[in-house]
């Protein structure tokens, strides 16, 4: 982070973590246990914002060993999200941000992972170099582990 802090992550599965943010006090409210398959019935269920005249894509968070959050990978993409970043939605379709974007700025982590973990909202309005753009972004948490992104270019 800016202030010199490290970022961590989930390393563990979600029920570890929320066994230790229960014994450090810390809210788990937010924690709900969100098996594979109801992961992959979220994405399912979203072929009705295919067509949305919006950008709209879900995204889950990649940590590595020491459980810093190092990338996100595009689980679910609408079509208007290949219009907005300009690529193909099979080309972001699981496919991990820095693997489409090998410039991208690692600015977008730190939200993304706080959505995704913490269940908090936010909304961005940020330059993206990756694709010369201003965009307004809003985010919320689908699921634990996942941030859901609609993205309107100003």
């Amino acid at each position: 982070m800016t202030d010199g802090a490290v970022f961590q992550g989930r390393k563990r599965n979600l029920s570890q973590h929320k066994q230790i943010r229960k014994s450090l006090g810390l809210n788990v409210q937010n924690y709900s246990e969100v098996s594979e398959d109801s992961s992959l019935q979220l994405f399912d269920s979203c072929s009705f914002l295919n067509d949305m005249p919006l950008a709209f894509c879900i995204i889950e968070l990649v940590f590595d060993a020491e459980g810093h959050g190092v990338d996100f990978v595009f689980r679910y993409c609408n079509d208007e999200m290949a219009v907005v970043e300009g690529v193909p939605v099979s080309e972001m379709l699981n496919h991990s941000f820095y693997e489409v974007f090998e410039n991208g700025d690692k600015k977008w982590l730190v939200t993304y992972a706080d959505v995704a973990l913490n269940g908090n909202k936010h909304i961005l309005q940020e330059y993206s170099p990756e694709i010369d753009k201003t965009l307004t972004i809003y985010c919320f948490q689908p699921a634990s582990g996942y941030c859901a992104c609609v993205l309107i270019p100003s």
